[in-house]
């Protein structure tokens, strides 16, 4: 039966303090931590596995014949096709005892790094592809995602209900999340609970953060080309001199957010990435420049809150402006990357408590929010969704930032996560009621 996110919300609103309450004392087995210890060796195998050979946006065939052999051996998963994500995998696991159906996600895909870099030497494990690399964690992901399939086949008998072990292709690509929200896939196995974490660099080993609301931003891709006329480079005064129009249109593109808008209230980030011309000579100034890049913000920009100048409108005034000052064409294109992720505000009522009691203070829930973006957005608007950060750093790893070729993680990190997980599918699935399944 598809379940609306309306439905979903109102039916776990319906669960009250009471009602999960009693479904925790029901259950002896939830005093503390699950022990994962006996998958080990199994999920980092697979972490070594998928770091070592890393697949960029849907092409993951390989992690994804590695993925859905490891379940077929492990026995008792439907796996279920996603029409046009053939690198998709996602496994069922109907533990044949009354309860409902939660989504477990992670993601598949590695990236590219910058021209002539390669994952440093010093790295165990290390890409075996050059210019190719599991530099955010992914992964990780999809090794204790794995790492957690294999506990709960094994000790099926202290859960409830059926969890669908959703392994993304795509996140840093189009076409990853959305692409599965649109085929309907979860709503034909009844979802009513989609769940996710990403590791946290410069975070302990141990923590894990869920942040109420919105931790993260939506993003926007944008190009603007900016056309006038050419010169020769010693004759700046006889054309458009664009590149130093150019150079002014960054300055102002990205002190926008902070001179022309209440970011206090309406937080965005305008970042220019990349610049490029149509020149081909040293001596030459262009007739074309093409600026791209990215806005970061917790609102679409396209509708805005209410009573106030949309983001877009704002942009595009802003260069019209500015074009016409220098005496340039400007034509901006802006592309929808994800939607702002949002934390369901009733499933965080209904789980946080309980968790807390659980992991003690390993778990918190800080206030705050990052520009950052992640396409766990699309099911965050379909459905009631959670998002938990995971510490990895301990001993000089899990320093470095993501999307850096010095990213790494301890494998410490990799016991925790997996045991996140169970406890999501042990703990919090009893709490949500099945009224709308």
């Amino acid at each position: 039966m598809k379940i609306t996110r309306r439905q979903a919300a109102i039916s776990l609103a319906a669960a009250s303090t009471g009602f999960w309450s009693a479904a925790f004392a029901q259950s002896g087995s939830r005093s503390g931590m699950p022990d994962v210890s006996s998958v080990r060796a199994f999920t980092r195998a697979t972490y070594r596995y998928l770091h070592e050979n890393p697949e960029t946006g849907k092409n993951e065939h390989n992690a994804k014949r590695y993925i859905a052999d490891a379940l077929t051996r492990l026995g008792g998963f439907e796996i279920v096709d996603v029409p046009g994500l053939p690198t998709a995998v996602i496994a069922v696991l109907d533990t044949q005892r009354q309860g409902v159906t939660i989504a477990l996600r992670a993601e598949l895909d590695a990236r590219p790094l910058d021209q002539g870099q390669t994952e440093p030497q010093n790295h165990d494990p290390r890409s075996r592809i050059d210019g190719v690399m599991h530099n955010c964690g992914h992964d990780a992901h999809a090794a204790m995602l794995l790492g957690a399939a294999k506990h709960i086949a094994a000790n099926r008998r202290n859960f409830r209900g059926r969890t669908a072990f959703v392994f993304q292709p795509a996140e840093e690509t189009a076409g990853g999340a959305d692409d599965i929200v649109a085929s309907g896939v979860l709503q034909k196995l009844g979802v009513q609970a989609v769940f996710a974490q990403h590791c946290a660099p410069k975070m302990p080993v141990g923590r894990i953060q869920l942040v109420r609301g919105t931790p993260l931003a939506g993003s926007t891709g944008f190009n603007l080309l900016l056309q006038g006329k050419e010169s020769h480079a010693a004759t700046p005064y006889a054309g458009s001199d664009l590149t130093l129009v150019a150079a002014r249109f960054i300055g102002e593109l990205t002190t926008l957010p902070a001179r022309r808008m209440d970011i206090a209230n309406r937080p965005m980030v305008i970042s220019v990435t990349q610049m490029s011309t149509n020149a081909q000579t040293r001596n030459g100034l262009p007739s074309e420049v093409e600026l791209r890049g990215t806005i970061r913000a917790f609102e679409n920009l396209e509708t805005p809150p209410e009573d106030v100048i949309s983001i877009s409108n704002l942009l595009r005034e802003r260069i019209a402006n500015l074009a016409a000052a220098n005496d340039v064409d400007a034509t901006l294109t802006l592309t929808r990357g994800s939607p702002p992720t949002r934390n369901d505000d009733v499933l965080f009522d209904t789980v946080y408590p309980p968790l807390k009691r659980i992991w003690g203070t390993s778990l918190s829930s800080p206030v705050w929010r990052g520009m950052f973006s992640e396409d766990f957005a699309f099911f965050s608007e379909s459905f009631p969704a959670l998002y938990f950060s995971l510490g990895i750093m301990r001993d000089g790893l899990g320093e470095a930032d993501t999307h850096s070729r010095d990213f790494t993680l301890h494998p410490d990190a990799l016991d925790v996560g997996t045991a996140l997980l169970v406890s999501l599918a042990r703990d919090v699935g009893p709490l949500l009621p099945a009224s709308q399944l």
